[in-house]
């Protein structure tokens, strides 16, 4: 037993795997990609993947969907462009099956995996504070992201008013190293503004805490800050985001040392066309 054992142990892929490369914005196509993995010892023939979206959705498959013969530990990868109609409703979440069907020696084997796709929300059409708005995703390193509260120790609700230097701002993003948020716009605006930097949540415990922020458009780099800390006090962001479809705010550590990472967007707002 003891010459057999290894710290990790890589199990082979076996049946159908996906990954969707979101969110679903009506009348803009997403990827979807599936695989189909024979995890057995003997060939497999026939192999096929298909994706099953709702009604009036466009799927367009990119790649080979099938195989006539695949071979024991081999994979078979596909993937298709998605496009939900122009009136697919915002905020929703819609279902998504892939399939994969191959022949074995044994008899047919099938596998399904269900997923889930949202459609971004609407996009604003006054103006508005962030916090106010519906995110399309929010990931974060400590706890949820808070809306108008710094981030707290664990769950919703239980940070501080978010505070930097003694100044209270009652609206805004409380958030902890490594974070992304993401707002869909549609294109409907024409500027971001933000005071962004360590708050006093996490200065008043240490001054350890050092983060960089940066505003992304699209996948494109539109503002950054050098090192936030306690000590240096927040940066103003100002940022025109004309034609943006979906704004990025991104927080990431910058000590290799993620505690008190605490990091606030006072007043985060967009400004309509």
């Amino acid at each position: 037993m003891r010459s057999s054992w290894v710290d990790t142990y890589v199990r082979r892929p076996s049946g159908v795997g996906t990954r969707i490369q979101g969110p679903a914005v009506p009348g803009q196509a997403f990827t979807v990609t599936a695989t189909l993995a024979n995890g057995s010892a003997k060939p497999w023939t026939g192999a096929l993947l298909a994706l099953r979206a709702p009604a009036g959705w466009q799927v367009r498959a990119t790649a080979a969907t099938g195989r006539d013969q695949l071979a024991a530990g081999a994979t078979l990868t596909t993937s298709w462009q998605v496009t939900p109609p122009p009136t697919a409703s915002p905020g929703t979440q819609w279902p998504l099956t892939v399939d994969g069907t191959a022949q074995s020696p044994t008899g047919l084997l099938r596998y399904s995996v269900p997923e889930r796709v949202s459609t971004v929300p609407a996009a604003p059409v006054a103006d508005a504070y962030l916090s106010d708005l519906a995110w399309v995703s929010a990931a974060n390193g400590w706890g949820p992201v808070e809306r108008d509260r710094s981030n707290g120790r664990n769950g919703a609700g239980d940070g501080t008013p978010i505070s930097f230097g003694g100044a209270a701002y009652t609206k805004g993003l409380g958030v902890h190293a490594p974070s992304e948020t993401v707002y869909h716009l549609g294109g409907a605006a024409d500027r971001f503004t933000a005071l962004v930097g360590i708050d006093d949540f996490s200065t008043k415990q240490s001054a350890a805490g050092a983060t960089k922020a940066s505003v992304r458009g699209d996948g494109r780099v539109l503002f950054t800050t050098g090192t936030l800390t306690g000590a240096g006090g927040p940066v103003q962001v100002d940022v025109d985001v004309p034609g943006v479809r979906l704004l990025h705010l991104v927080v990431e550590d910058a000590n290799a040392n993620s505690a008190f990472d605490h990091t606030s967007w006072a007043l985060a707002r967009v400004t309509v066309i």
